[in-house]
């Protein structure tokens, strides 16, 4: 696919300039080349939902597929020196449930097919420019995502291209192909949509033989669930043909997307539940733990714990005796060689933990107790793992399908965050694994690894102008700017003496957060007076504060930087609250999305990324040879800072 130039927009806008063409191209090219000087890699974080559409194509729910993503997102992203771009989970969605880490199958989500696509001729023009208008016309016309909206038009529209499909002439062999090479798979999942349509509840309250159709210790026997199996490919042929057509598209527009990720350099990287989706559970129940879900164990922040409710696969059969997989396994592995065929950019592990030394609960329990509950592999008993066997669903599945598909351990993201379980931490340095660090939890970036990844905030933190606000709040009408405050905290014990006396535990957490921040963002060699203007500033001013945190990313000796997409545009709106369903994943980035960047950043609302780069070129002390370097992004930084 061709990629078109980036346009400046002629919207009426609220500052006075942003760059022009001849100033973007020295942005971008001192931008990349200080960020290869400080060995960074940056990522920006988008799920599907959130991608922004123009408005003549906007359906109401964004896709990375997207032509406006494709052609007018990515290059924008590019020229901002973004080489990936992590998206959530793919796997088809609950319906009612809009969480992507809590999935119904291992095929894929069909809100990303990319509607305004299908009216062209390498679609087979499904659609017509009137069908794509109806939906977009019909679209809530809030800028969130309205998922009771989206499913019905989706829905309407999808059925209209299938009958497209069925009376014309494009194609069909393509189709054909693509359903002998997953019908299997493909033909399971639509079985389990079509019967939780039918009973709308939990297929284990499902009835008679429907709740064991595909086990193999059906108590119904083989014949039986053989004759039901026949009976509904029969009465529901059109319903699984159907199915299929959609995740037909949906690997139409992924080999697309990959094919432009190997043109423009700015891949996708996937991210893989800890869930195993209720479809897998339900087609291959006799290899999962009975009675038993995966979970987190009580902690500070959850007094009972967290019951999660997915199932996880019987240890024994994960490995054989021997050490090769077993059923369990072979799944397992599958489920990854699809993750790394599918993103060219890695893969993000959600909840590796789970991978590791999961922590099971007995589903009929109401509370969690050391009785019905805990880390799997190590309390004693059956499952109970030496100390090298702790690795090797990540060694012997994931990496090894990572090598496989051409990656490395370097194409992984694990989220290690949370519960400092320590079977986990001695595998994730034994095979060197990137964890991620997250400044927003207090992490100082000075001693985030190197290997890791490391973000002001994800998905589930609150945008970093929700949190610099909440953060300052609770100093306000404080003395944040005097210096005696510190001066006094000579070591642990008088910092420990002090807050007892005080029992100022924001104060003293501003106060040694901002001390910290100055000291590792200011130039190598400031001086005394200067570091304490500089720490005056930051405690002073919250577009300073967020300058020195975007900063903080790049100081870090972390290889790996991303963005979530709600600071990136300084949207200042939290994406998802954990622990509630109102309001969650609904948040999208503007259509206008070019002019909203240059916008907040003139506000200090987004990162300049340009001053971030040169601010920690200075504190790395990299200065001499590169003083036309540090000029560029200088002028360009000034440049974005313009109102």
């Amino acid at each position: 696919m061709k990629i078109s130039e980036i346009k400046r927009s002629n919207y009426n806008q609220s500052f006075k300039r942003n760059l022009t063409t001849k100033e973007l191209e020295v942005y971008t090219n001192s931008l990349n080349k200080g960020l290869k000087l400080l060995n960074k890699q940056m990522d920006i974080i988008i799920h599907n939902s959130a991608a922004p559409a123009i408005e003549a194509e906007n359906t109401g729910i964004g896709s990375l597929f997207s032509r406006t993503v494709q052609e007018k997102l990515i290059p924008f992203l590019k020229a901002h020196g973004f080489t990936g771009i992590q998206q959530e989970p793919n796997n088809l969605r609950k319906s009612g449930d809009p969480s992507p880490y809590a999935p119904e199958s291992s095929a894929k989500n069909i809100f990303m097919i990319p509607l305004e696509k299908l009216t062209t001729e390498k679609y087979g023009k499904l659609l017509s420019e009137h069908d794509l208008n109806k939906v977009v016309t019909n679209r809530s016309k809030s800028s969130r995502v309205d998922y009771y909206n989206v499913n019905e038009e989706y829905n309407n529209v999808l059925h209209k291209a299938y009958q497209n499909f069925k009376e014309g002439n494009s194609l069909k062999e393509e189709f054909a192909q693509f359903k002998k090479e997953n019908h299997n798979e493909l033909t399971k999942n639509a079985i389990y949509r079509i019967l939780d349509k039918h009973y709308q509840k939990d297929w284990k309250d499902w009835d008679g033989i429907d709740k064991e159709l595909f086990s193999t210790t059906s108590s119904f026997g083989i014949e039986k669930a053989q004759k039901r199996i026949a009976e509904i490919k029969e009465n529901y042929k059109d319903d699984i043909d159907y199915f299929m057509f959609q995740q037909f598209l949906i690997d139409i527009a992924n080999k697309e997307s990959n094919e432009l990720a190997q043109q423009t350099g700015v891949k996708i990287i996937g991210d893989s539940p800890v869930a195993s989706p209720a479809a897998d559970e339900w087609i291959n129940q006799n290899l999962f733990l009975k009675g038993k879900a995966i979970g987190c164990p009580p902690d500070y922040f959850s007094k009972d714990g967290q019951r999660w409710g997915f199932g996880y696969f019987n240890p024994k059969y994960i490995f054989n005796p021997d050490g090769t997989l077993g059923k369990a396994g072979k799944i397992l592995k599958e489920k990854y060689d699809k993750f790394f065929s599918s993103f060219p950019g890695g893969l993000r592990i959600d909840h590796v933990i789970g991978l590791v030394d999961p922590f099971i609960y007995t589903t009929s329990a109401e509370k969690m107790t050391a009785e019905n509950s805990g880390r799997i592999y190590s309390i004693e008993g059956e499952y109970k793992k030496k100390p090298e066997e702790y690795s090797n669903i990540l060694e012997k599945i994931v990496l090894q399908s990572a090598k496989e598909h051409g990656m490395s351990k370097g194409d992984l993201i694990c989220e290690d965050l949370g519960d400092p379980n320590i079977p986990t931490q001695k595998v994730m340095k034994k095979l060197g694994l990137s964890g991620i660090s997250v400044t927003q939890f207090d992490y100082r970036g000075k001693y985030a690894p190197e290997r890791n990844v490391i973000m002001i905030g994800s998905h589930d933190n609150k945008s970093f102008i929700e949190y610099t606000d909440e953060l300052f709040s609770k100093v306000k009408g404080k003395n944040i700017g005097r210096r005696s405050f510190l001066e006094r905290i000579k070591n642990y014990y008088s910092y420990k003496l002090n807050i007892k006396k005080n029992r100022d535990e924001d104060l003293v957490h501003f106060m040694t957060k901002t001390k910290d921040l100055a000291e590792d963002t200011a130039p190598e060699n400031i001086s005394k007076k200067e570091l304490e203007e500089y720490t005056r500033q930051i405690r002073t001013d919250k577009n300073k504060f967020m300058e020195a945190s975007y900063a903080e990313l790049f100081t870090s000796p972390a290889k790996r930087v991303q963005i979530f997409f709600a600071d990136f545009w300084g949207l200042g709106k939290t994406y998802n609250t954990p622990g509630t369903n109102k309001g969650n994943w609904e948040l999208r980035i503007p259509s206008k999305f070019e002019y909203e960047y240059y916008n907040a950043v003139s506000k200090g609302k987004a990162p300049n990324l340009a001053k971030a780069v040169a601010t920690a070129l200075r504190q790395r002390g990299l200065e001499e040879g590169n003083e036309q370097l540090l000029k560029d992004l200088d002028e360009s930084a000034k440049i974005l800072d313009i109102k």
